[in-house]
């Protein structure tokens, strides 16, 4: 990815989608951070409120306060009388993320399966649903929410809140430069659908499956979602996400 130490971002990052007039600080928190997340928005470059206000079509004061939240959140960093930058993350900065978020979330799920007082998982299992939906219409943004949305709500189940706000500090600083590559493809549908098969396993109460799921899950954001090669999978397994044994039929 091309990076740029000042000056305002180039003309190739505008693909940004336009806003209706609800919730627009929401709205622009949530575009800004997909764009940060996917790599639309390039490290190291200097970008004004105007940049944003004109991209997504809104006024400078939503636009101004979701930035503000997203600087709150270490995402982008205040750049006095310039405007806003995004801090650069090293390949090292980010492999470090995952281990951290596999040595949490991996045990996490394996717990939440072996728990004696199983809930209904309806709420997540349409969050699953609509994921899938998502991935198939290319909406990454919408996608990413969701998925954000869903792993946080697994995490909640557990009753640490402690747990779930370190989890989604992490999530919320990593890059997943693929992801767009992987929705036009047709690949992103697929491991939207492994979110079912998480659910299947904690319904069924199999702890070691959902902690096989989850390891495989968070390879997948530190490879091919992130845009490189997988680690530990032969010639040709990666596109189809199969680096573990799946446990039947469902």
């Amino acid at each position: 990815m091309a990076r740029r130490s000042s000056g305002l971002a180039s003309a190739r990052h505008s693909q940004l989608p336009a806003l209706d007039r609800a919730s627009l600080r929401d709205r622009a928190r949530l575009a800004i951070r997909g764009s940060i997340v996917t790599g639309e928005l390039a490290e190291d470059a200097i970008y004004p409120v105007a940049y944003f206000s004109e991209r997504l079509g809104v006024s400078a004061t939503p636009i101004r306060e979701a930035l503000f939240d997203l600087a709150g959140l270490g995402l982008v960093e205040v750049v006095r009388n310039r405007g806003f930058r995004i801090p650069p993350l090293t390949s090292r900065q980010l492999d470090e993320l995952y281990e951290v978020r596999t040595m949490l979330e991996v045990p996490a799920v394996g717990r939440l399966a072996r728990r004696p007082d199983q809930e209904s998982f309806q709420q997540l299992r349409l969050l699953a649903e609509e994921m899938v939906s998502q991935a198939r219409e290319r909406q990454v943004a919408a996608f990413l929410w969701t998925d954000r949305c869903f792993h946080l709500g697994v995490l909640e189940r557990l009753g640490n809140q402690q747990l779930v706000e370190v989890v989604a500090g992490l999530r919320d600083r990593t890059r997943l430069a693929g992801i767009k590559g992987m929705a036009a493809s047709g690949i992103l549908v697929e491991t939207a659908r492994e979110h079912l098969d998480l659910l299947d396993a904690l319904e069924a109460g199999d702890g070691e499956v959902a902690e096989r799921w989850m390891t495989n899950h968070l390879r997948h954001t530190r490879g091919l979602w992130a845009g490189r090669p997988e680690a530990g999978e032969g010639p040709g397994r990666g596109d189809r996400f199969t680096t573990w044994a799946s446990p039947g039929p469902r």
